[in-house]
């Protein structure tokens, strides 16, 4: 536009963006000329200022929990295949560090770090209570105090990790009530799943979701916010048998085909709601409670065949797959696991189910006892 505006008119049309500005918009929707005020009125229908404003609320609490999610997978690479002493030793440093860096800081920067710690705090209980297990079968005082340290972090991931503590451990009452919290205050309506393992295509946010963003700050993220629950090889004792399976997806022919971003893929990885549902069928299993092991069932087979943002549901359908095999339905088991393959072809724990349910029914059909 450089020498096609008089300078007269410059300070004219400088006033009329700043309107345009002040307005937030709402100037554009009275311009007359040609009715392009009726027409963008028209087009935007029912969208109100307060809607755009809830939407830019909901994209910004999301970037922040993906951000959040994405620094934790880099920090937890480090220790994916460390023992328990070091893995230890270097989620005690991060916690440490993390604090000290706290304490410096004022404003978003102490926020940033108030929010990463709880989430290193509850991998640390995690990996000690798992070490618990292996030792003496129990978990010890500190290690339940550090898990509990997250479970505000977002309304499902840490607290599964507590109830999967639990299960482990045959504490089926604890595990029970840890379940129905989590269930209580899950609302579909608003709470979205998140993960970072790989790139995936979001639906848009739930309208709920961003109308929680809107009306907090920070805190929205143990509202409306749901990430992927992460087991490293040091946490194996605090997930059940089913899960486990995850952290041996690839075989030596897979690892070829896996990027060093991957690394994910020697852990157990699972989405928050899913894996809810999975854990109830397995209590309520346990407990006898036949109606509320059938409800977890058919909420899984739901939210597997419903959910659109579900990241990792070639694992779900590896779950329920397990689930189908324990309720004596075996060709139902083999269609999961099917399915699940279709979705990832590699690095996929399917393979070794497979296996495992076609051993079963041979040495089932010829009477061995395997």
């Amino acid at each position: 536009m450089t020498g096609h505006i008089a300078q007269e008119s410059k300070t004219r049309i400088l006033e009329i963006f700043q309107n345009i500005i002040n307005s937030e918009g709402t100037a554009l929707l009275e311009i007359k000329c040609d009715s392009l005020g009726s027409r963008l009125q028209l087009k935007l229908n029912n969208l109100s200022l307060f809607n755009n404003k809830c939407l830019v609320s909901g994209e910004l609490l999301k970037a922040t929990a993906l951000t959040i999610d994405d620094i934790i997978n880099s920090c937890l690479h480090c220790i994916s295949n460390r023992s328990y002493e070091v893995a230890i030793q270097i989620l005690l440093k991060y916690i440490f560090k993390l604090v000290i860096i706290s304490n410096q800081c004022q404003g978003l920067e102490r926020t940033a770090f108030r929010l990463l710690t709880p989430w290193f705090c509850t991998t640390l209980g995690s990996t000690l209570a798992s070490l618990n297990i292996q030792q003496y079968s129990d978990i010890s005082v500190e290690a339940l105090r550090l898990i509990s340290l997250g479970l505000n972090t977002d309304v499902s991931s840490c607290k599964l990790k507590l109830a999967s503590t639990f299960y482990c451990i045959g504490d089926i009452y604890r595990t029970e009530l840890v379940l129905r919290d989590i269930e209580g205050i899950y609302d579909q309506n608003s709470v979205e799943p998140l993960c970072v393992c790989y790139s995936f295509i979001d639906r848009a946010p739930r309208g709920g979701f961003n109308e929680i963003c809107d009306s907090l700050n920070e805190e929205a993220l143990q509202y409306a916010t749901a990430s992927c629950v992460r087991f490293l090889p040091c946490e194996i004792n605090c997930i059940p048998t089913e899960l486990q399976y995850e952290m041996f997806r690839s075989t030596e022919e897979d690892l070829a085909f896996r990027v060093r971003e991957e690394n994910w893929m020697d852990w157990a990885v699972t989405d928050s709601l899913p894996y809810l549902y999975f854990l109830q069928y397995k209590t309520y299993s346990y407990l006898g409670k036949q109606a509320d092991k059938q409800r977890a069932l058919s909420n899984l087979i739901r939210t597997i065949e419903q959910e659109p943002n579900l990241h990792h549901r070639e694992t779900a359908l590896n779950l329920l797959g397990q689930c189908m095999k324990q309720e004596g339905r075996s060709a139902d088991a083999l269609s999961c696991y099917l399915l699940s393959l279709n979705l990832r072809g590699r690095n996929n724990a399917a393979k070794f189910h497979i296996c495992r349910l076609l051993s079963i029914i041979v040495n089932h059909q010829t009477g061995t006892i395997s």
